[in-house]
């Protein structure tokens, strides 16, 4: 269903009996809201992989409900997943978002956060794409060219950077934000001056030219940072898509979708997927992308400087 965000890394292959209707399911009988988030947490343990990348994982609790948890799963990417589903995207909506101390009893200090959000029935656009002629490809494109162009037509200018209502010091995550994440920034213009600092890293080392342009973040826009043919379902029965996997979602400066579309190539047919939908967006973040790439030593070998 949702990779874990971390460019790289391929899902293990789960259950395929987690994908059925003929079978019950831990919640099934059940109100949801009558179960406790402790509750929950328990059947992370027990209840049926749907999914596993990484330390993430999604079991599936119930025939209309999943749950996602462990791992680098943050309260703002479900609240990120949540603002998505509220302004009409096509995501699966979010019916929880809590935390659990001590779920591990070796680190029982440690808090875990945990998602409960609908089952997508449908098959990852991953592993639909070889079989779908050019046409069907293209119009694919078009969809997801046209959901994120009304991503970036949202109008909230007035929100802070960083994903949805996150939670203390909780990093960003992202492509272009360093494999530790970065942040959080209280504002934009402290964005811009973190991103220019690693410019200047970059000319200093002559790792880039000094006549790269300089960062100047003005507008923000939602922003999921990992759109690929692994988070995408086409869904059962009316081939609609359905994007998952908000880990590096947020609100973002406008062009670092483009640019995460561009640099997402880790799957087989992401090179593809990403070309043909960057050419179909209203705004291809070419200058973005320019200037991320060109300061790419500050953000690995140079990460600390």
């Amino acid at each position: 269903m949702a990779s874990d965000g971390r460019p790289g890394e391929f899902p293990a292959e789960t259950d395929k009996s987690t994908q059925r209707e003929d079978i019950s399911y831990p919640l099934d009988d059940l109100e949801f809201d009558s179960v406790s988030d402790e509750q929950l947490g328990r059947l992370f343990q027990t209840a049926p992989v749907l999914y596993q990348a990484g330390s993430n994982k999604i079991v599936r609790i119930s025939q209309s409900l999943v749950l996602k948890g462990d791992g680098t799963v943050s309260k703002g990417e479900g609240e990120t997943q949540r603002f998505a589903a509220v302004h009409g995207f096509p995501v699966p909506k979010v019916h929880r978002i809590f935390s659990l101390f001590g779920l591990y009893p070796d680190w029982p200090e440690e808090q875990s956060w945990f998602i409960v959000m609908d089952f997508v029935p449908g098959v990852s656009l991953e592993k639909a794409w070889p079989d779908l002629d050019s046409d069907t490809r293209n119009t694919v494109a078009v969809k997801v060219a046209e959901i994120i162009d009304r991503m970036q037509s949202l109008k909230i200018s007035d929100m802070p950077p960083g994903p949805v209502d996150y939670e203390g010091d909780e990093p960003w995550r992202g492509p272009y934000f360093t494999a530790y994440g970065i942040g959080p920034f209280p504002t934009l213009q402290d964005m811009e001056d973190w991103y220019n600092h690693k410019l200047d890293v970059c000319i200093r080392l002559k790792r880039t030219s000094n006549e790269t342009k300089r960062f100047s973040f003005t507008d923000v826009v939602l922003t999921h940072q990992d759109i690929a043919p692994r988070n995408l379902i086409l869904q059962e029965g009316n081939q609609n898509l359905c994007l998952v996997d908000f880990g590096f979602g947020g609100i973002y400066p406008t062009g670092f979708e483009q640019a995460a579309l561009a640099r997402q190539a880790v799957g087989q047919w992401d090179v593809e997927f990403g070309a043909m939908v960057l050419e179909r967006l209203s705004n291809r973040g070419e200058r973005e992308l320019k200037q991320l790439r060109a300061i790419m030593y500050g953000l690995t070998t140079g990460v600390l400087l």
